[in-house]
């Protein structure tokens, strides 16, 4: 006889647990009926948390500038865009203005696209500084340990995701995002979906 390890278990714990939500899910959604049932579950798209296109998009939490905690999900429901950056980072400053200019833009229209800015690994005050110079107004978060930085996987800055109303990563740029390329995936993620 051979024991699992407690790890193990856990993970087939975990799996149990996951299996019985999905099927009591479909229960309730399908009134008991075996052909709503079928129904239900193919309208229940399956998609694993993750940083890459196609994943719905690893949740995190962060302080503002303020001390408050946003999370990503506070938005799912909107589409988002999602930049990690520093301010000593050239291509970061170069993409910068344009983003602000296209954030004001979709502001003033009553959108409801969101910014999020990352900043990676700087001090509040460094942040601050920079932003006052340049009259960005982006709404931002700081992580200042680098931890989201390091979960989602980042070889470098800037670093963009476009993520869609359902809360999916439908476009991930570690680059230098030129502006065009910028407004395209926005319109893709803002029209996609819109309920």
């Amino acid at each position: 006889m051979s024991t699992c390890p407690l790890k193990a278990k856990k993970w087939l714990l975990l799996g149990l647990i996951t299996a019985l939500v999905v099927v009591g899910t479909l229960l309730i959604r399908a009134n008991g009926n075996k052909e709503d049932i079928v129904n239900a579950a193919e309208e229940m798209p399956v998609r694993n948390k993750g940083v890459f296109t196609g994943n719905l998009a690893l949740d995190f939490t962060l302080e503002d500038e303020n001390g408050k905690k946003v999370s990503l999900s506070d938005f799912f429901g909107k589409p988002i865009v999602l930049n990690f950056w520093a301010s000593w980072c050239s291509p970061c400053k170069a993409e910068m203005p344009y983003m602000e200019k296209t954030w004001r833009e979709y502001q003033e229209q009553g959108s409801d696209l969101v910014f999020l800015l990352v900043n990676v690994g700087e001090s509040l005050q460094t942040v601050k500084s920079f932003y006052e110079k340049n009259f960005y107004t982006m709404p931002l978060v700081y992580d200042t340990k680098s931890i989201v930085f390091s979960r989602y996987l980042l070889r470098g800055i800037p670093a963009t995701f476009f993520i869609d109303r359902e809360g999916v990563i439908r476009g991930r740029y570690n680059e230098l995002m030129p502006e065009a390329k910028l407004k395209a995936k926005i319109a893709e993620i803002v029209n996609d979906n819109k309920k």
